[in-house]
């Protein structure tokens, strides 16, 4: 329809003048109503030239002429273009600019998101040779007990996680009949050599691992960790290994395994990976339980209790209980250095790949943008535009773990009056950096498990001279205070969840010593049981009380 317009607005005009139109038009590259508008302006501009002339000579002569005046076509067509949008409705312009500055952000996005997705990380540090360096105390090889510990473990490989020999060590002392109890005893003196190695690499006074990772990496999250399951399957061996002594009547070689079944906990705590800590704490609750229990079914007399309360107080002197965090804060710097870019705009912004590489190995295998997507679908424009970078990433980590450490010097009731809740202020410490948010432990209960295990030990030696003092005086003491004015205990043990001395109280022939435990109320030494009949020994945030003594025993 506009080839047809412009063929009929031009057919009276000379060939110069219609070829002069033609070409303005066409430099114009506007829309096709305005450039039929303008040949038809054109063209009557023209008309209105040469109506006056006789012949076609002189039409042509006059079109040439008014083509010179007219100028350059191309500058004439910016010159009209130019005029036709400065005439236009302003709804128009306001649409065409709407659609010119959306087209550039597109364009500015696709360029950013390209930047983006290009940018590399710059790993500067080895943060497992600075794990290694903080994990050595000492640089005389033969202060370690770690070499001792890892033979052993190769010593006796044939425990089966699946069944056999193993299913019987991790069973309790009365769930063992008698036939069970000489396969056990056949194998403790096949494995006679790996036990003399825990005894002698718990004398030892320091212990630790060298970590590595594979080959051509030096990822914190490849380390090569001890073998923690080798390691806890050795500490149910020792639990027997103290009880079949017992029940032998040989009670110094059984406390003087349970202070190496203590040590070999003490060893794998420090500044160590958490699993190992974790693992060294268990072990260690075990050697305390264990103790506990041979305290309540075994009649040991003064002078025995005596020098154990003694070489264990001594043992403890020097114990830091506080979880060491040294090696997760080392953990997480290293991540950071991985999943950022290095000298970037921005001061560092994440590098996907490797967040998708990480991701399935904190979160099992779900996909990332899956999780993100789950999370907030907000996510992609805020790892785009707003995440926080490299550098403010690591001020995070580290007013993080300062926070941790403060926090860690209150005791669960001090935590409880003021009104504080670590895991709420740890991830708003972190709120929206992704990362951290993955890679964070559970802070709080880590916290509070250093406390457990300094009353847990401190209960311990009470009991211990609460039954010196039976036996020195054939009565059980009225209280704690007493206890501690006769010289058999040298400080009163506290409780961490409410600030105040252990609960002690005499019932007829025996007596109970109890912590008001995770609800923070006293029970009256009240503790539950599970549906298996298992004694909830800490007891739980709702009810119940941590019993000491008596020792809980399970439901029949």
């Amino acid at each position: 329809m506009a080839k047809k317009i412009k063929d009929i607005s031009l057919q009276n005009l000379p060939a110069c003048a219609a070829d002069f139109i033609k070409l303005v038009v066409k430099k114009m590259r506007y829309r096709k109503k305005v450039q039929a508008d303008v040949q038809a302006e054109l063209a009557a501009h023209f008309e209105d030239e040469l109506k006056d002339c006789k012949t076609g000579e002189e039409k042509e002569k006059r079109a040439e002429k008014l083509i010179t005046e007219f100028g350059d076509a191309k500058l004439l067509a910016v010159l009209m273009r130019r005029a036709k949008k400065r005439c236009r409705p302003l709804w128009r312009t306001v649409v065409a600019r709407t659609f010119q500055t959306i087209g550039v952000l597109i364009l500015c996005l696709i360029l950013y998101v390209v930047w983006f997705v290009t940018g590399k990380p710059v790993i500067t540090t080895d943060y497992v040779a600075e794990l290694n360096r903080i994990a050595c105390p000492a640089d005389d090889e033969s202060l370690n007990a770690a070499p001792f510990y890892r033979k052993a473990v190769e010593m006796t490989k044939d425990i089966s996680e699946g069944g056999g020999i193993f299913y019987l060590l991790g069973s309790d002392y009365d769930e063992v009949n008698d036939v069970d109890k000489q396969l056990i005893r056949q194998w403790m003196a096949d494995n006679a050599e790996a036990f003399e190695l825990i005894i002698a690499g718990s004398e030892k006074p320091y212990c630790w691992h060298e970590y590595k990772t594979g080959q051509g990496t030096t990822e914190m999250m490849g380390i090569h960790i001890p073998d923690i399951s080798g390691i806890r399957k050795l500490a149910f061996a020792l639990r027997w290994r103290v009880w079949l002594a017992v029940e032998d009547g040989r009670y110094k070689e059984a406390f003087n395994d349970l202070k190496s079944f203590y040590r070999f906990g003490m060893h794998l705590r420090g500044d160590k990976t958490l699993i190992e800590q974790l693992v060294g704490m268990a072990i260690e609750a075990l050697a305390i339980n264990t103790l506990c229990d041979v305290f309540s079914e075994c009649e040991i007399d003064s002078t025995e209790l005596a020098a154990f309360q003694k070489d264990f107080e001594q043992m403890i002197s020097g114990e830091d209980f506080v979880v060491s965090l040294k090696a997760e804060k080392l953990f997480i710097y290293d991540e950071i250095q991985r999943c950022f870019t290095e000298d970037r705009l921005g001061g560092g912004h994440l590098y996907f790949e490797r967040l998708k590489r990480i991701w399935p190995m904190i979160y099992m295998y779900s996909a990332p943008l899956e999780l993100i997507s789950r999370r907030d679908w907000t996510a992609p424009l805020h790892i785009l535009f707003t995440h926080p970078n490299k550098q403010q990433t690591r001020e995070m980590v580290d007013r993080l773990f300062n926070y941790c450490d403060n926090i860690a010097c209150k005791s669960p009731a001090q935590i409880r009056n003021e009104g504080i809740d670590v895991e709420k202020e740890i991830m708003e410490m972190v709120k929206g950096n992704i990362l951290l948010e993955m890679l964070i432990p559970s802070i709080d209960g880590v916290i509070e498990s250093g406390h457990r295990r300094r009353i847990s030990v401190e209960s311990t030696l009470t009991i211990v001279a609460i039954l010196r003092y039976k036996k020195d005086t054939g009565s059980y003491p009225d209280s704690l205070q007493e206890l501690k004015a006769a010289g058999h205990l040298k400080e009163l043990p506290m409780d961490p969840y409410s600030d105040k001395p252990i609960i002690y109280k005499k019932t007829g022939e025996n007596f109970i010593l109890y912590s008001i435990g995770r609800n923070f109320t006293d029970d009256g030494g009240q503790f539950f049981y599970d549906d298996r009949g298992r004694p909830f020994s800490l007891g739980t945030k709702e009810a119940g009380d941590w019993i000491f003594w008596p020792v809980p025993k399970r439901e029949k």
